[in-house]
């Protein structure tokens, strides 16, 4: 069953009971299995450089790990979006940056995590192709309504 989840329209998966709360779970799409461009595609494309996200959803704890929520909707990532939004959530819930930290900046450290990780330096093409990536699942995070 499908359901509107901010701008989209989502896979329902299950229903959970949380602390007393139901939750919806329900599947979000990542970069590579969305379809074209979000709706808010342009508005990342266009203030990569100076978008500040206000983390409109919150952390539900649920099996000792804590999981995005939008109201009552659990949102299932893959696990390299779920490192996005933890990272886009420390950044900007939790440790409340200094003014010139957009973004951008959370981007540029996902990538450079990356290269860590497999132990080789990305070429350039590699680089810009996951920045869009990114910038792709950001938009689809706003318009499920995690991120503004």
């Amino acid at each position: 069953m499908k359901e509107k989840v901010g701008n989209l329209e989502l896979e329902v998966k299950a229903v959970v009971d949380v602390d007393g709360n139901e939750y919806k779970v329900v599947d979000v799409p990542n970069a590579d299995e969305y379809k074209g461009f979000p709706p808010s595609w342009e508005f990342v494309k266009s203030h990569m450089l100076n978008w500040r996200p206000y983390f409109k959803g919150k952390m539900v704890e649920f099996n000792g790990m804590l999981i995005p929520a939008v109201g009552n909707y659990l949102l299932n990532l893959d696990e390299e979006m779920y490192e996005l939004v933890m990272a886009v959530y420390n950044t900007f819930k939790v440790n409340k940056p200094s003014i010139e930290t957009n973004v951008s900046v959370v981007v540029t450290d996902q990538i450079n995590e990356l290269e860590r990780k497999i132990g080789r330096r990305l070429s350039e093409e590699e680089k810009t192709s996951l920045y869009i990536r990114y910038a792709v699942e950001l938009a689809i995070l706003r318009d499920v309504g995690l991120l503004n």
